[in-house]
C-alpha cells in the first residue's frame, strides 16, 4: 500500500508541475531584430510593443546588435530557446520581427515597421493559431503588405 501511495503521489506531483510548465509555454516566439541606431528598429519597436500587449501566448525574444554585450546576450537568448538558426540567419539585419513556432522552431512569417500595431497583432494571432493547430478566420488582406521575411543576411560564403 505504501508503494501504491508513493506512486500515486509521484504521478500527481509530476502532473501538477508538468501541466503548469506546459500551460505557461508560448505558442510562438516573436524574435525582434533591432539596433539602437536603426530608424526602422525604432519604428518597429513602438508598434510591436503595443501589438505584443494585444496577443496572449507569445514570447518576445530580442536580438539586439547595438553593442557587443547586447549581441552576446542575444545569442544566449536564442540558444536558450533553441532558435540559433533563426539568430544566425538574420543577426545584424535590424528592423523586423520573425514569428517562430515555439515547438517546431520553424519561421512562420515576419512583420516590419510598415505594419500598424493592430495589423501586427492580427498577423501574429494568425501565425499563432497555425502553430497551435487551430483554424483562424482572417479578415481582409492588409493592403499589399506581406509577412514574407527578408532574405538571409548571413550566408555561408562556401555555399
Amino acid at each position: 500500500m505504501k508503494k501504491l501511495t508513493a506512486f500515486i503521489s509521484a504521478v500527481a506531483l509530476t502532473s501538477a508541475f508538468g501541466a503548469s510548465a506546459f500551460a505557461n509555454s508560448p505558442d510562438v516566439y516573436v524574435v525582434k531584430f533591432r539596433h539602437d541606431g536603426n530608424i526602422k528598429s525604432q519604428q518597429l519597436e513602438s508598434e510591436l510593443n503595443v501589438a505584443m500587449a494585444m496577443v496572449d501566448g507569445v514570447e518576445e525574444v530580442i536580438i539586439d546588435t547595438s553593442n557587443p554585450a547586447k549581441w552576446e546576450k542575444s545569442a544566449h537568448e536564442a540558444f536558450d530557446r533553441d532558435i540559433v538558426p533563426v539568430f544566425n540567419k538574420w543577426v545584424g539585419l535590424p528592423g523586423f520581427a520573425a514569428v517562430v513556432d515555439a515547438n517546431t522552431k520553424q519561421v512562420m512569417g515576419c512583420v516590419n515597421a510598415s505594419f500598424s500595431s493592430t495589423e501586427m497583432a492580427e498577423e501574429i494571432r494568425i501565425m499563432q493559431s497555425r502553430a497551435s493547430g487551430q483554424a483562424y478566420m482572417s479578415r481582409a488582406s492588409i493592403g499589399g503588405k506581406t509577412t514574407q521575411c527578408p532574405a538571409a543576411h548571413n550566408v555561408d560564403p562556401g555555399r
